[in-house]
């Protein structure tokens, strides 16, 4: 299934560091493209089911309790597949030099095991990300417990 883009542009979403300044220095300025190209590498990792795939969207470094985090990633992982997502992003801003996007995500997951229930949730997401030189990363999901 696409992921539903809702107020984005996605003509440019193709081309990862389209919009980084001339001057290393500086990062570039995050985007309505750079929030739906970063939505959508999550709906594809997710779908994947391919935790290392999906946690290499995340900075560890920067990220706040990234191992309890990556933890959580690798139980659900273990527990769903196959996985199906679906997005809709309804907000991006920029905050000093971090780019924040909000998108209701809504997850489809089927049990590995029938010892337990099917998940179905729609969740409103914030991510907050940062520039580590070469592309945008996650350093901050909420809520945390999306994957519980």
């Amino acid at each position: 299934m696409a992921g539903i883009l809702a107020g984005a542009s996605v003509s440019g979403c193709a081309q990862e560091g389209k919009n980084a300044p001339a001057n290393g220095s500086q990062h570039p300025v995050f985007s309505e493209s750079d929030a739906a190209r970063v939505t959508e590498n999550l709906r594809q990792a997710l779908e994947s089911e391919n935790p290392r795939r999906f946690l290499k969207l995340f900075d560890a470094k920067k990220m706040p309790g990234f191992a309890t985090f990556r933890d959580q990633v690798s139980e659900f992982f273990e527990t769903y597949g196959p996985i199906r997502v679906t997005y809709h992003l309804t907000q991006v801003t920029t905050e000093a030099e971090f780019g924040a996007a909000m998108a209701e995500i809504r997850i489809d997951a089927t049990p590995r095991r029938g010892t337990i229930a099917s998940m179905r949730k729609t969740v409103p997401v914030r991510l907050v990300l940062g520039w580590d030189d070469k592309t945008w990363k996650i350093v901050d999901w909420s809520p945390r417990e999306f994957f519980q």
